[in-house]
């Protein structure tokens, strides 16, 4: 069976996800806490928590360390809308956006209206904030690729099924049982 034709429809929600994963960077770079006059974005703040051994998770150790992995993570989900492979990034998408998105939003949460100080410690709002919406946009546009997808593979068998080319149970074409 031939594969349908990508429909048009999926490229706005392709971009608006591609869009999401870039604000899910800038965010990631933005400051996530702050100490008196330095702030610290994501990465920085991963780093000193995990050198530090301030947690006894192992879950929570792996994914301290590997929130380095996420600019580069987010650009192979846009390096796989820019190459046409929709299904691809749209899964890996809606998994990124995910984690990072609930990373963000609860950072966003504890942080509050103007940072909350905890032993010195503000967390402010504009990275995670940031990466949280990114993320969000990112999730809504790969359920929209996937949506448009699905109903245009849909549409194509059932074409397929009414032209005769293809056996409503088999899905064999050319001779029937």
């Amino acid at each position: 069976m031939r594969t349908p034709p990508r429909p048009t429809r999926a490229y706005l929600p392709a971009a608006c996800a591609a869009a999401g994963m870039v604000c899910v960077v800038v965010g990631s770079f933005l400051p996530w806490f702050g100490s008196g006059s330095v702030s610290r974005n994501s990465y920085q703040a991963a780093a000193l928590v995990a050198g530090l051994d301030l947690v006894d998770n192992a879950l929570v150790e792996i994914a301290l360390r590997s929130w380095v992995a996420v600019p580069v993570l987010c650009a192979g989900c846009v390096a796989l809308y820019a190459l046409g492979l929709f299904r691809t990034a749209a899964s890996c998408t809606v998994v990124l956006g995910t984690v990072v998105g609930t990373i963000g939003m609860v950072c966003a949460v504890q942080g509050g209206e103007g940072g909350s100080a905890a032993g010195g410690v503000a967390i402010l709002i504009a990275g995670p904030g940031t990466s949280a919406a990114g993320a969000a946009a990112a999730v809504l546009g790969a359920l929209g690729v996937l949506g448009t997808l699905c109903r245009a593979t849909h549409v194509h068998r059932r074409q397929l099924r009414e032209q005769g080319k293809q056996h409503s149970t088999t899905g064999r074409t050319g001779v029937q049982p």
